[in-house]
């Protein structure tokens, strides 16, 4: 368990609002979308990424990097979820 205040989060399928609790205190928030207007206006972010998911699959991010990888909405979107179940895996720390 990552301590209050220090833990890396990604949102994938992401827009201009990622569904965490308002008093969310992570160190990082990557968001990873399609649209760069609706991702820049996201104010929970401390960074995102644009990538059309279905086209590309492989996340931008290093093996290990985040400590909880959410997909909210847009699952139903993806084409082939299970390649991007395997990244949100594979950018997960583990444990």
């Amino acid at each position: 368990k990552a301590p209050r205040g220090k833990f890396n989060v990604l949102d994938v399928c992401s827009s201009w609002v990622s569904h965490y609790p308002s008093n969310l205190k992570a160190k990082r928030v990557a968001v990873t979308g399609m649209s760069q207007a609706e991702l820049a206006s996201n104010k929970q972010s401390t960074e995102y990424h644009v990538q059309d998911l279905n086209a590309n699959g492989v996340l931008p991010y290093n093996d290990a990097e985040f400590d909880f990888v959410t997909n909210a909405l847009s699952v139903d979107y993806l084409t082939k979820p299970e390649i991007i179940f395997r990244e949100m895996q594979r950018v997960l720390k583990p444990g």
